[in-house]
């Protein structure tokens, strides 16, 4: 009200000053005129600043380069996830020092397993021998053997988990600390978009570098240990015998399939429940910052079944990602056993042939069965 009086006597002494002969009634009529233009402008410049301002803050992690070059910048919703992880991995390679050597235990510990099943096929045998000598002076090399693998195994493994979740850590802190600083710069327009209310940004900042931790912690040390994993079980196969290598890689995309449908069930189930946890925080931000006000109206009860109705949608959600997932996990192994009895019964048919021995069967089979189980 004060800024559209200000506005009229700035109007009526413009125009004194410009039409001095002008009518009074016609310069009524251009003050309100001039005023109601004045006031539009106002009002479409403030929305377009809002909405540079929110625009701003949507699309300022990605960056000035694709504006300055004319390029329209990527988005968040329209990129990938896969691009989104290996630009923050990019990002914040610094804060990742611990995962070089935990990569290099994360080889080893994948590359455990398939060499154990070697050695298991040749304990087993040996075992299947009628020299009793033999199998006293061998059994007793392998035990050692296996107690080997048993420490060089739990060591590769301690190291793999240890050093990437510090690596994890140490990112997320950055993370966090990244992206505090980023939400203080953003302008007050930003926080005018209910979107963006106290409850949802500081759920935002606890569990979007919590996830990124879950990446480096989990999915980068176990595929770094996967892809150990199966490069050294289809060498021994290869070595060993072909055929059952050829026959077990052939299978491999069904198994991989398998756990990528289980993976895909849980990781999408949590992004379509984030924003539902948002909501529920900035309706729990709200209630607790206006307690006073809640407690002297008596609306407890009132904001309390609010906040459990958007708990319901999340709860839901879960319910149903579980069985998914569960559905998923069966689906993995019942995979894996019909791919084991699908090479064995290969192998089987290639020894009637002749074309292979026992002891190349069982180092095959047990080198590709034990990497199956290990993807």
């Amino acid at each position: 009200m004060v800024q559209a009086q200000e506005l009229r006597q700035a109007v009526r002494n413009k125009l004194e000053n410009d039409s001095a002969d002008t009518s009074d009634g016609g310069d009524e009529g251009d003050v309100e005129e001039l005023i109601a233009k004045e006031l539009k402008e106002q009002a479409l410049d403030l929305k377009a600043t809002t909405q540079q301002t929110t625009n701003s803050g949507k699309y300022s992690s990605s960056g000035g380069t694709g504006i300055a070059s004319g390029k329209k910048p990527k988005s968040l919703e329209d990129s990938s996830d896969m691009y989104l992880m290996m630009r923050l991995l990019r990002q914040y390679r610094g804060s990742m020092k611990a995962a070089i050597p935990g990569a290099f235990l994360a080889l080893i510990d994948g590359a455990a397993m398939p060499c154990f099943a070697l050695v298991f096929a040749r304990a087993l045998v040996v075992l299947a021998s009628n020299d009793i000598d033999e199998i006293k002076r061998k059994t007793n090399l392998y035990a050692n053997l296996f107690l080997i693998f048993s420490f060089a195994g739990g060591f590769a493994m301690f190291g793999r988990i240890g050093l990437f979740h510090i690596a994890g850590e140490n990112t997320t802190r950055q993370i966090r600390h990244d992206l505090f600083v980023k939400f203080m710069t953003f302008e007050s327009g930003y926080y005018d978009d209910e979107a963006h209310g106290t409850g949802a940004l500081t759920s935002r900042l606890a569990t979007d570098a919590e996830d990124f931790n879950k990446i480096v912690g989990t999915v980068v040390s176990t595929f770094t240990s996967t892809f150990s994993t199966i490069v050294t079980a289809m060498t021994i196969a290869f070595v060993y015998d072909w055929h059952i290598a050829l026959l077990m890689m052939a299978c491999w995309p069904i198994q991989c399939y398998s756990q990528y449908w289980q993976a895909r069930a849980t990781w999408g189930s949590s992004i379509r429940l984030r924003a539902a946890y948002e909501k529920s925080g900035q309706s729990a931000a709200e209630t607790i910052r206006n307690i006073r006000t809640v407690a002297t109206l008596r609306r407890e009860e009132t904001f309390i079944r609010i906040f459990d109705e958007m708990n319901d949608i999340p709860h839901a959600g879960n319910v149903r990602s579980s069985l998914f997932s569960s559905l998923g996990f069966g689906f993995a192994m019942a995979c894996n056993m019909f791919v084991n009895a699908l090479v064995f019964f290969a192998g089987c048919r290639f020894i009637i042939n002749g074309w292979i021995d026992v002891q190349q069967l069982m180092q095959s089979l047990m080198a590709t069965m034990f990497a199956s189980m290990s993807i």
